[in-house]
């Protein structure tokens, strides 16, 4: 779903309490379409920490630029995911 030289909204919602982790590109849920039964993934149960480096750096195969980061302190809903890419660039 993300192709490389075009603008993408990206939302990864990490939900610690069932430990599932949930992709909305360009307000799409990833739902697995005819490739998987489901979109979502069950992360590791016993992942304590995802902290990273205190500087977020792209890999070597991310050819382009971020232009905006947000990081919320709760899970967002699918809804809320979708309405936001639904409301524009701030």
């Amino acid at each position: 779903m993300v192709r490389p030289g075009i603008l993408h909204h990206v939302v990864v919602t990490v939900d610690g309490g069932p430990k599932v982790i949930t992709f909305v590109i360009d307000g799409v849920l990833c739902d697995g379409g005819d490739d998987r039964q489901f979109g979502w993934g069950r992360y590791n149960p016993n992942l304590r920490s995802v902290r990273g480096a205190p500087t977020l750096k792209l890999g070597p195969s991310m050819d382009g630029e971020l232009q905006v980061v947000r990081i919320y302190g709760r899970p967002l809903l699918t809804s809320e995911a979708i309405g936001s890419y639904r409301a524009g660039p701030d």
